[in-house]
């Protein structure tokens, strides 16, 4: 009997609706679901050959976020079934996707499917504002059953779907935008010091955001209940406004499973 696990980072909860409703698609409830944002650092499950695990990241600048891809790396596939899906702001996933095959393909899992699907922009939220919707759902579970045909016909150590990407990877990008809040907004709970994934917010001083860590993943403001931390500014206004220009054209999800 096979067992499904799901292994994804979702700091805004929209790479997990992803993750879900591929599941949805394979006709199985996971035995396990791990959303490495809550600890970067935790220990991960070693799998068997017989078991399928879903891996769903974020898209930032076109690639895997670097301190998801350093976990990533740590798991051990021994030949179970992977499926991959990256999710982008409506931009482009350029290398993303690619990237993290590989990434489970050197971790010893064979994939069997590969997708890119779209989400409101973390940063840019009026960019594809409420994705996934209905249509994106639809394929997502098409998605889940076309890997699960693939699985069920045995076809998990056929070679691995054709991906689209450059190697090396794109450069990727710092973070030039942070959130942050005002300090008289800011009731000091705690809540985004205690949940930000890289540690960027301080119990001292949690309106400030300490941008060498911060990676812009916009759960600090999901959890913000004064809705205090915001992306503000100059700046923002500026990129928010050229950003919305040139990516608005809605994009479609994308995938390959093996044949």
């Amino acid at each position: 009997m096979k067992k499904l696990y799901t292994i994804y980072f979702s700091a805004t909860g929209t790479t997990q609706k992803c993750v879900e409703k591929v599941c949805a698609g394979l006709g199985m409830k996971p035995v396990s679901e791990l959303n490495l944002v809550d600890n970067l650092k935790t220990e991960l499950p070693e799998f068997i050959a017989d078991d399928v695990v879903v891996v769903g990241v974020p898209v930032y600048g076109g690639r895997v976020p670097t301190v998801v891809a350093d976990t990533l790396s740590h798991l051990k596939g021994n030949g179970a079934a992977a499926i991959a899906l990256v999710v982008y702001g409506n931009r482009d996933y350029d290398d993303a996707l690619l990237e993290l095959t590989d990434i489970l393909t050197d971790m010893d899992f064979h994939v069997v499917g590969a997708g890119t699907f779209i989400g409101q922009h973390s940063i840019f939220p009026k960019v594809a504002a409420s994705r996934p919707d209905l249509s994106d759902e639809q394929c997502l579970i098409k998605f889940g059953k076309e890997c699960m045909n693939a699985i069920s016909e045995d076809h998990c150590a056929s070679g691995a779907p054709y991906i689209k990407g450059k190697k090396p990877y794109k450069q990727s990008a710092g973070i030039a935008l942070a959130p942050v809040a005002k300090e008289q907004d800011c009731v000091k709970c705690g809540a985004c010091v205690r949940k930000c994934p890289t540690g960027a917010i301080s119990i001292e001083s949690p309106w400030i955001t300490d941008t060498t860590k911060c990676i812009s993943c916009g759960r600090c403001i999901t959890l913000c209940s004064q809705n205090a931390r915001k992306h503000t500014g100059l700046k923002y206004s500026i990129f928010g406004a050229i950003f919305k220009t040139c990516f608005s054209k809605r994009k479609e999800p994308e995938w390959t499973v093996v044949k």
